[in-house]
């Protein structure tokens, strides 16, 4: 018996051998397959990461570019360099980084109106760039990368109200005020109602939207603006972005508030006409280089798109000003054209005067431009810069301005401009001004020997019914602080003279990017120093945004720009 069971044991254990000699091998090729996945996985996410990091890469220098030249050629694109090598790690290279437009043939650009997201309504021109990076990594391990992004310009005079970062929105009128344009603000935005205050469009702002007077405690007062919804009904604003409706407590988050404003002003999930900074929106950037950069003085940086070109301004912001653009230049009363030529103006085109300004107290030199005198020798492009290098006290002002010449008319001043009676009246062309501020004389003002020191009393210089069809980009004295207010929107246009019982009525489109630099005496009638000076008295005001800059915006229209991404592939 003892001989057969030695006899079975040594096959069983010879199995039992094979057995785990089998499962040794397996669970060795096992490893030795995971050791290489794990391998590969490594090598194909060192790569991928440094793909993900080359794209990032050259979206940052494609904003860069962009920020510095709107539209690139072909070669600038390409000049941008292969991401730095530090973001590869060893054995790893890029085999291919480019970036390049979307569209292969110009013009690069095509036209389109947003139909989603923050802003909705809004149009303007796109261009689509493609940044592509693939990388090689250990083992021959690839990844392939493409990012879109999406340069948007947006002409700012399809706003019927646009402030710039830095310039506070302020809106809280003592009559009843309607206004029918889109409002968007690149900080905050403060409305409140003293009668009735509607807005009929959309409004944005990346800060937030306050139903209160800025200058004023923190706690809101007053009455509630009317905005419509998405369906076109006026909704009470009776909350804002700090407060819950009734105003006695807070939201405990931005999305609390982002919901509730959603539910009010989108009802059933459609887009709400009114949105802020919780709601993604992102800055609209003037085309002013130094603002792609969020400078601390946003304002001051703004001021340059109205200012004369300097001999150390670089490249970039020499094209960015509109004085570089204008095909008919007036400086210190000489007349030349873009290139410097001189030019002949008809006889009366231009004179010189003074007039005594009650709120700056001070008199005015002034530059009269004769806008009907001009006849031939009006810009081609449309574009007029006219400016006296003296600094405060000089000015611009814009007479028999009835009927603009047919291409259209845009004036530019880093001065003060004022604009004396009815304006683009006659056979309306499109048409703006653009100036350190904008002061309207009313049809009254000349027969009334306004210009007078002497004729200070308000009283004595009665306004007339006037009419002004023109964008306006222009700047409040300073921003509102407690006993001494900017005049907020309703006032950003100023005023001499004794408007009670007669109509200013404007057509036109608001945008307000900087602070008067020259034109800097305070509102209405508060002065640091103390005392009153009642300037004015406020003309009923029949406003509206022009929807004729839709589609025919006037010459030389800035354009804001935004900047997002678009699709992400891997391939």
């Amino acid at each position: 018996m003892k001989r057969s069971e030695n006899g079975s044991a040594l096959p069983l254990a010879l199995l039992v051998l094979l057995l785990v000699s089998v499962l040794g091998v397996t669970l060795f090729s096992l490893g030795m397959t995971e050791v290489a996945i794990g391998t590969n996985w490594r090598a194909y996410s060192s790569a991928f990461y440094a793909a993900d990091a080359g794209v990032e890469s050259g979206v940052v220098a494609l904003r860069d570019l962009l920020s510095k030249t709107p539209n690139p050629a072909p070669a600038d694109l390409k000049n941008i360099s292969t991401p730095p090598a530090f973001l590869t790690a060893k054995n790893i290279t890029f085999t291919n980084f480019s970036i390049t437009t979307a569209l292969p043939a110009s013009p690069y650009s095509y036209a389109t109106t947003f139909t989603t997201g923050p802003y909705t309504g809004l149009s303007g021109f796109v261009t689509d760039y493609q940044v592509t990076a693939q990388v090689t990594g250990e083992g021959g391990t690839k990844a392939n990368l493409t990012q879109i992004v999406r340069y948007v310009q947006v002409p700012l005079f399809q706003f019927g109200v646009f402030y710039g970062k830095g310039v506070d929105l302020e809106v809280s009128p003592g009559p009843p005020m309607t206004f029918n344009g889109r409002v968007h603000a690149n900080s905050n935005i403060y409305a409140l109602a003293n009668t009735t205050l509607q807005f009929d469009s959309y409004i944005t702002t990346t800060g937030g939207i306050y139903r209160r007077v800025k200058a004023e405690s923190a706690h809101p007062l007053g009455g509630n603006p009317q905005i419509k919804d998405a369906n076109g009904i006026y909704r009470e604003l009776n909350f804002d972005s700090d407060y819950k409706p009734g105003f006695m407590s807070k939201w405990a988050s931005p999305q609390e508030w982002k919901d509730y404003a959603q539910s009010v002003f989108g009802p059933g999930g459609k887009e709400s006409t009114v949105k802020d900074k919780a709601m993604g929106v992102g800055e609209i950037i003037p085309p002013i280089p130094g603002l792609f950069y969020n400078p601390s003085n946003p304002d001051v940086v703004a001021h340059q798109m109205i200012e004369m070109a300097q001999p150390g301004d670089s490249a970039e912001l020499k094209a960015a000003k509109l004085y570089s653009r204008a095909d008919l230049r007036i400086i210190d009363g000489v007349a030349t054209d873009r290139n410097g030529n001189p030019v002949s103006l008809p006889a009366g085109a231009i004179s010189t005067t003074t007039f005594w300004d009650k709120r700056e107290q001070r008199d005015m030199t002034v530059v009269n431009v004769k806008i009907a005198t001009l006849g031939s020798a009006a810009p081609a492009n449309g574009i007029l810069y006219v400016a006296s290098t003296g600094g405060p006290g000089n000015a611009v002002r814009l007479v028999n301005g009835e009927k603009l010449p047919s291409q259209g008319l845009t004036v530019v001043s880093q001065n003060p401009v004022y604009v004396q009676g009815d304006y683009n009246t006659v056979n309306k062309v499109p048409a703006a001004i653009l100036g350190d501020a904008i002061t309207v004389l009313s049809n009254n003002w000349g027969p009334n020997s306004s210009d007078s020191k002497g004729n200070q009393v308000t009283s004595n210089r009665p306004a007339s019914d006037t009419t002004v069809n023109a964008a306006f980009a222009l700047g409040p004295s300073a921003e509102s602080v407690l006993d001494l207010e900017n005049g907020n929107l309703v006032n950003i246009m100023r005023f001499l003279e004794d408007w009670k019982g007669k109509t200013f009525e404007y057509k036109g489109s608001i945008v307000a990017l900087w602070h008067s630099r020259e034109a800097t005496a305070p509102f209405c009638c508060a002065y640091p120093t103390g005392g009153f000076n009642y300037y004015y008295k406020a003309p009923t005001r029949k406003w509206s945004y022009d929807t004729m800059f839709n589609t025919n915006p006037p010459p030389g229209t800035p354009s804001g720009v935004i900047m997002m991404k678009g699709q992400w592939t891997q391939q």
